[in-house]
């Protein structure tokens, strides 16, 4: 299977971009759920964020609003990953499945 994702470039670095700079450098950013099937349409954007210090509720939505500023028009689900989390089902298949980009 041909792993991408199907969103924009511009889509793509905007994500990244707001990623690094809400939430720091050291983030590692996946897309995960509907969006890395090539043959689908629509979906909303399940972004998972991997950072390797913890992140503030505060933090969660100021990248989501930032989001929309920047012009990510579709929803976004947020899936955070720090060294506290309690690891469920849905961090792993997110990590087994997501691309990163």
């Amino acid at each position: 299977m041909k792993k991408g994702v199907r969103l924009s470039e511009k889509e793509i670095q905007t994500i990244k971009e707001v990623a690094k700079e809400v939430f720091g450098k050291d983030v590692r950013v996946f897309i995960f759920g509907s969006r890395v099937f090539l043959d689908k349409r629509g979906g909303d954007i399940d972004v998972l964020v991997k950072s390797p210090r913890r992140i503030s509720v505060s933090e969660k939505l100021s990248f989501l609003a930032k989001l929309e500023l920047k012009g990510i028009g579709r929803k976004v689900d947020l899936l955070v990953i720090t060294p506290e989390t309690k690891l469920k089902e849905i961090h792993l298949e997110a990590m087994a499945k997501g691309v990163e980009i």
